[in-house]
């Protein structure tokens, strides 16, 4: 009687291990996969099998993105919901590639007809052809829990909408604790305050408890 054989393959994912918001270790993690298993799955017991998954560590979580075989190449297993690119470098899903246009005499209008490999992210200015990595698409990124938090300690939810609070993120998640990010939030809201003689900003009033 014949027997059967399993195929399985090696998987790579880059893992990012957070307490309360604030990065405290990465690693790469390689794990082997049977054919029809859910990779998914896989990846997320692989990630919780580091011993930087320890349960006592405050407000524990972690997020993670496949390394590609080829670069600049989603995992061809798609999770509901699709897939979306962030940075190598930083997790960031703000990324840009560059693009050519060529006129379209029949649509009258310019068409896109070829995107290049070099990629540049606007968070934390990295570029490289082998810059994306590739995420659920709803998985938040280490940018939007620094922005959440920093909404949350200002007690002012109408923050997340305000376009000065968003640049204010771009300019200081990488490079500020939540906290540092408050302290240094409300100064300049009381210094363009005083500038413009205003009594009230977002952000400005009520403490977090």
């Amino acid at each position: 009687m014949a027997q059967m054989t399993t195929t399985t393959h090696v998987c790579r994912i880059d893992v990012d291990f957070f307490s309360a918001g604030d990065q405290f270790a990465s690693e790469i993690i390689s794990f082997e996969i049977k054919e029809g298993a859910d990779v998914w799955t896989s990846a997320h017991l692989a990630a919780e099998a580091s011993t930087y998954f320890d349960l006592r560590i405050p407000e524990l979580s972690y997020s993670f993105s496949f390394v590609p075989t080829f670069p600049d190449e989603p995992d061809p297993t798609t999770p509901a919901g699709g897939l979306k690119p962030v940075c190598r470098d930083c997790a960031c899903d703000m990324l840009a590639r560059d693009a050519s246009a060529r006129w379209d005499v029949q649509r009258q209008g310019w068409a896109i007809s070829g995107v290049y490999d070099f990629t540049f992210c606007d968070l934390c200015n990295a570029e490289s052809d082998d810059l994306a990595r590739w995420v659920p698409a709803d998985d938040p990124t280490p940018f939007d829990r620094f922005a959440a938090a920093l909404v949350d300690t200002l007690c002012c939810p109408e923050l997340a909408y305000d376009s000065a609070f968003h640049l204010f993120c771009l300019a200081h998640a990488l490079t500020h604790t939540v906290e540092d990010a408050r302290a240094a939030w409300m100064v300049d809201v009381a210094r363009r305050s005083s500038t413009t003689g205003g009594d009230f900003h977002p952000g400005m009033g009520g403490d977090h408890g």
